[in-house]
């Protein structure tokens, strides 16, 4: 057998590695055969193909061969062993009762949660590859192992997400109205959820960046000493248990939302525990932000109690705080820490911010949360992150976690049970038609049936409440009677029961006397009204059931009695209260006074005790399953009050008021079918408000692509675009073109209009009003636009009686009627009424009484007050004036001059709120009397019937707001406007075009001071025709030209009126088409375009710098014999107009 070359089997050298050796063969061992051979010599079925390749095989390939085998039999043995596994799962219903046995020791030996680096918007992360020396020759069990991972890394791994558990309902069959129950269990504890972000699955072809892994810093640790009173007050809240779970979770992670209903303690424990965790121990401060001012008043003096240390928590709202260098908790609201944004973009002063409220969504803390989500990780790279937590109080998650919010990490997210107890949830078999009797037949059956405890009844409004307390007083009333000695008891309580069995043990038949008393003498019993309780000193909690004495009485009322029947002899009197947002606030605080002996309480109230407020004592909820919500129209500016069917969210806290001091029960006015059916969740309130205000502040930080920004809950595309319109036309913006593109940047006007916290065209009426001492009633009347029903609706007044009612509409009437004798105060319509209702209530000092009796509602004119004091600062502090506004609580009324003025600044602040008064003598179609068009819409609308101008019909108005009664849209806070004035103040809306006289020549206007010429005008998209106005030329030569020729005529300066006649040419020669041939038309021209002077201002501002400009060349269009005269008066401006230094440099 021959020799054969082969390489060396170690030739990794690169200087040997092509020598080559001789080395001996192998000897082949002889396979002896078995078996018979067949007739051909034993090749019969032999596969000589087959047989060569595994001759070849190595033993390296032989290992790749058995390696890959052996990943097979494991992918199908797990596959399998999975398979089995999922026969033997629980039930996830079930599953997610049971705790994990390794939950303990998670929370000691927690990870990041994010890993070391992370893709901007989605996919995983990159993992990085096994370095390699590159020149030598892999070995086999290198090979191997490279194998195994190009393996594993074409196999795709799923590891499945938790999600958020949902209740299940089961149906249980209760009696003929109920058919459904749910019984909440007990809740104590805290629990993690973990949400998958649908947009988590993306491509992986995007750019990483690096994020730096959370590091926990080691913080110098605070103590506290509270007193015991205080420290059984915290330990009473459900959060004061999970301090250790909270502040690991806020240590571990950039981003944490606290999900805790409200009452959980959120707002005053969260601060303290991240205070003793020494947050706040290196000089840095806790930021917490409020949505309210009067909530960060009242938050910082609440924890600065309870930690002991008052000078160290301060609150800084706008204008006044009690901030210091020994601050380390500051509480603040949204619009302050925004402000100190534009200062310190990163907040270096902070260790962490708290968004506190922030389910309420409000405008201000929704971009705190979109800038503090790209501040984060850019502190995060920094020796000191910042640390963001967002409390909520609902578990609405998709909008504080997607991606587009945070693209670089996901926020740890730990939902706070409150200590709820088992509510019994009760739903309707069917739905009833009228909610309002069925929640009164469900009150009765309570109230008779079963044991003591408050009823809380959820309505939509003002009208419903009224409504239902009326039938509950007149079939619970409230009925005294006076003992022998005395003493007066409320009829039907407990102690009232007591006396008569006490009275009926001592009774003696001689006590009667034979002769029947008179029948004025039977007045023991008296049935009083409810106003009559306070002169027997029993509450004062019914002040204003005089007003809710006549109720709207839409119920049938002999209808319902027949279905439920007489009350029980005896029964208890129902103590009811109503609740709702326009009440007072002494009213309201009602509700938390102690109940009366002897009687159950019922609070009638709409949607404000959903979650603003927390009654005590409520064992039993009725829901009608409706709620009133304010709807807008992005597109065409209709708001209107609509009656909607609310969430799920909102019907599970409304059933959750029952369970907070014992077991109760939710009665749901509807059935399960119509609950399955409602949204989760109610849209947040920026999707359904105006979107100015909003897009104009974050132009002021300087986003100008503000469709980009991340939002919570990114407004529609469509929205922002006609926002930013109408900022364009209010001159608040201005469109200039970039790259060919389209953007729109804020204006110096727009500036000033982001200072004051109104709506920009609020704004801009302060911001105009500078002029004609017109500062203080500019103010004044916009806090009273701003807030809501400073008048009470005519409609909704009451009296005793249908009698008193109708008297006290017409005095109320007349009387605001006679606020608006003046001509120019009449043509300014309800905001004179408005301004005047402001001074009537500072004259009384605000007293209720006395306001109601003119249809002032005192609680929005005391919320007005506050809003004119704050615009008042602003307008201090930010112009520089030397006359500075005054908050005058006797405000002179505007005299005529200042009512036509404050007209003019209406249209030029509310353009787009324009009506005018349809034609009934044009068309066939017939059209209702009073009925007006609008830009917006293209029904019909029509002022208020409690407007002033109601009876006038002017042919223009501008309004405030359009709202829907019944069929009707009617327009509120009308103001009279002039048609003359709008082509003037409303340029922005208006389209002007050719005159109908083609051959009209130009005119110099001097209240302009520019050339125009009369043109037709039109406004809005329905081309109303206006009178013809004189419209300034285009800036082209022809401008020049006919300047040139006003100014040869003498009507720009009357000086030079009297050489007109003697000019060696006429002036017209300079608009002839042969005007270039002469050299004086010329000369002249060219100086005019060289510095631009178009107008008697800008020509005038030449003189100033040289006064024999234009001399040379006015002088070729007289005789020599004047040159002289004219010199010496040159310029030809009046001797006022003159300045000190004209007259030294003269030509002769």
């Amino acid at each position: 057998m021959g020799k054969r070359k082969t390489k060396h089997d170690d030739a990794a050298d690169e200087y040997d590695a092509n020598e080559l050796m001789i080395v001996p063969g192998e000897k082949r061992k002889k396979i002896e055969k078995t078996g018979e051979k067949s007739a051909t010599g034993g090749k019969k079925n032999r596969n000589f193909t087959k047989e060569k390749e595994e001759a070849k095989l190595t033993k390296q390939a032989k290992r790749k061969l058995a390696a890959v085998h052996a990943r097979k039999a494991l992918k199908q043995t797990q596959e399998e062993l999975f398979a089995g596994l999922a026969e033997c799962q629980l039930d996830p219903s079930k599953l997610n009762q049971l705790t994990s046995s390794t939950k303990i020791s998670k929370e000691t030996e927690k990870k990041p949660n994010f890993p070391e680096k992370l893709k901007v918007f989605s996919g995983k992360a990159k993992s990085e590859e096994k370095r390699t020396q590159q020149n030598y020759y892999p070995t086999d069990d290198e090979s191997t192992d490279s194998e195994e991972e190009e393996e594993k890394d074409s196999e795709d791994v799923t590891t499945p997400e938790s999600a958020i558990p949902e209740v299940k309902i089961e149906p249980i069959d209760l009696d003929d109205e109920e058919d459904v129950q749910v019984t909440s269990e007990v809740k104590k504890t805290s629990s993690d959820v973990v949400v998958k972000r649908e947009d988590d699955e993306e491509s992986d072809n995007e750019d990483i960046l690096a994020l730096p892994t959370t590091t926990v810093i080691n913080r110098k640790k605070v103590l506290v000493e509270r007193s015991e009173d205080i420290q059984k007050s915290r330990a009473e809240l459900p959060i004061f248990a999970e301090e250790m779970r909270i502040v690991e979770a806020i240590n571990e992670n950039l981003v944490t939302v606290v999900c805790g209903e409200t009452g959980s303690g959120k707002t005053t424990q969260i601060p303290q525990f991240l205070y003793e965790a020494g947050y706040a121990s290196e000089g840095e401060l806790i930021g917490i932000t409020e949505p309210r001012r009067v909530a960060a008043i009242a938050m910082a003096q609440r924890v600065g109690i309870e930690l002991g240390k008052p000078e160290n928590v301060s609150y800084q709202i706008r204008y006044e705080g009690t901030r210091s260098d020994d601050t380390n908790i500051l509480f603040m609201t949204d619009g302050v820490l925004m402000k100190e944004m534009e200062q310190d973009v990163m907040l270096k002063k902070y260790s962490v911010i708290l968004i506190d409220e922030a389910h309420e969504r409000s405008m201000y803390s929704d971009v705190l949360i979109g800038m503090l989500s790209r501040i984060v990780p850019l502190r995060a790279k920094t020796a000191r992150p910042l640390r963001l937590v967002i409390m909520s109080a609902t578990l609405r998650l998709d909008d504080f976690t997607h991606k587009k919010l945070f693209p670089l990490l996901t926020p740890k997210v730990i939902k706070v049970d409150a200590r709820q107890f088992p509510v019994t949830v009760h739903f309707e078999k069917r739905t009833p038609d009228d909610y309002i009797s069925s929640a009164f037949r469900k009150t009765c059956r309570i109230h008779e049936t079963l044991p003591p405890g408050a009823i809380l009844v959820f309505v939509t409004g003002q009208n419903e409440v009224r409504q239902l307390i009326a039938k509950l007083k007149k079939r619970y009333p409230v009925v005294y009677e006076t003992d022998k000695n005395g003493q007066v008891l409320v009829k039907g309580t407990k102690e009232w029961k007591e006396k008569k069995a006490e009275a009926a043990k001592n009774i003696k038949l001689e006590d009667f006397k034979e002769e029947t008393p008179e029948k004025d003498e039977l007045d023991t019993d008296d049935v009083l009204d409810a106003d009559d309780i306070n002169e027997r000193g029993a509450a004062e909690a019914f002040d204003d059931y005089e007003e809710l004495e006549n109720g709207d009485g839409d119920m049938n009322d002999g209808a319902v009695e027949n279905t439920i029947g007489a009350p029980p002899v005896n029964c208890e009197p129902l103590y009811c209260l109503p609740l709702y947002s326009l009440l007072s606030m002494g009213k309201q605080r009602r509700v938390f006074d102690e109940t009366p002996a002897g009687m159950r309480l019922c609070v009638i109230s709409t949607n404000v005790a959903e979650t603003s407020l927390t009654i005590p004592g409520v064992k039993y909820v009725i829901d009608g399953g409706f709620e009133k919500r304010r709807l807008y129209d992005s597109i065409t500016g209709v708001s209107r009050f609509a009656v909607c069917r609310i969430s799920q969210a909102s019907a599970d806290q409304r059933a959750g008021r029952a369970g907070r001091i014992s077991a109760g029960h939710a009665y749901r006015l509807y059935s399960s079918a119509v609950y399955q059916d409602c949204v989760k969740f109610a849209d947040p309130e920026i999707l359904s408000k105006p979107a100015d205000q909003l897009v104009l502040h974050l132009k002021s930080m300087n986003i100008v692509k503000v469709v980009n920004f991340p939002f919570p809950s990114a407004p529609d595309e469509q929205m922002l675009e006609a926002a930013e319109k109408r900022l364009c036309r209010l001159g608040a913006l201005s469109e200039t073109t970039v790259n060919g593109k389209t953007v729109a940047r804020i204006t110096k006007l727009g500036k000033t209009l982001a200072v004051f916290p109104l709506a920009p065209s609020y704004a801009k009426f302060i911001a105009m009003a500078d002029q004609h001492d017109l500062m203080n009633h500019a103010i004044l009347l916009i806090s009273l636009l701003s807030v809501r029903e400073p008048l009470i609706p005519v409609s909704s007044l009451r009296g005793a009686t249908p009698e008193e009612t109708k008297e006290l509409m017409k005095n109320v009437l007349k009387e605001r009627r006679r606020w608006c004798t003046q001509t120019g105060a009449r043509r300014l319509g309800d905001l004179k009424v408005l301004m005047h209702a402001a001074t009537v209530a500072e004259s009384v000092k605000y007293n209720a009484r006395e306001c109601e009796k003119v249809g002032l509602r005192v609680k929005a004119l005391v919320e007005a007050r506050k809003l004119r004091q704050q615009l008042t600062n602003i307008v201090n502090a930010s112009c520089k004036k030397e006359q500075v506004a005054m908050l005058d609580a006797q405000l002179p009324p505007p005299t005529e001059q200042q009512s036509q003025l404050l007209r003019q600044m209406v249209v030029a602040s509310f353009s787009d709120r324009l009506a005018r008064r349809v034609d009934r003598s044009v068309g066939q179609e017939e059209v209702q009397k009073g009925a007006y068009e609008t830009t917006l819409i293209t029904e019909h609308v029509f002022i208020d019937p409690c407007s002033v101008l109601f009876t006038e019909e002017p042919e223009f108005v501008i309004y405030q707001e359009l709202v829907q009664v019944n069929e009707k849209k009617l327009m509120t806070s009308v103001c009279a406007v002039d048609k003359e004035w709008i082509s003037r103040l409303a340029e922005s809306y208006c389209k002007f075009g050719e005159s109908s006289d083609k051959n009209l020549e130009p005119i110099y206007d001097g209240v302009k001071d520019a050339v125009c010429k009369n043109v037709k005008v039109t406004f809005g998209p329905l081309d109303w025709k206006l009178p013809n106005e004189n419209r300034k030329v285009p800036h082209d030569i022809m401008q020049y030209r006919y300047f040139a020729l006003f100014l040869l005529d003498g009507q720009v300066f009357e000086k030079l009126k009297e050489f007109t006649p003697k000019l060696l040419a006429p002036p017209t020669t300079m608009v002839k088409s042969w005007a270039k041939l002469q050299k004086r038309t010329e000369m002249l021209l060219n100086k005019l375009v060289d510095k631009e002077v178009t107008n008697r201002a800008t020509l005038k501002e030449q003189w100033v710098k040289n006064e024999n400009w234009l001399l040379e060349e006015y002088l070729e269009w007289v005789p020599e014999s004047l040159h002289q005269s004219i010199s010496l008066m040159w310029p030809p401006l009046e001797e006022d107009e003159k300045t000190a230094k004209m007259g030294r440099n003269k030509k002769y």
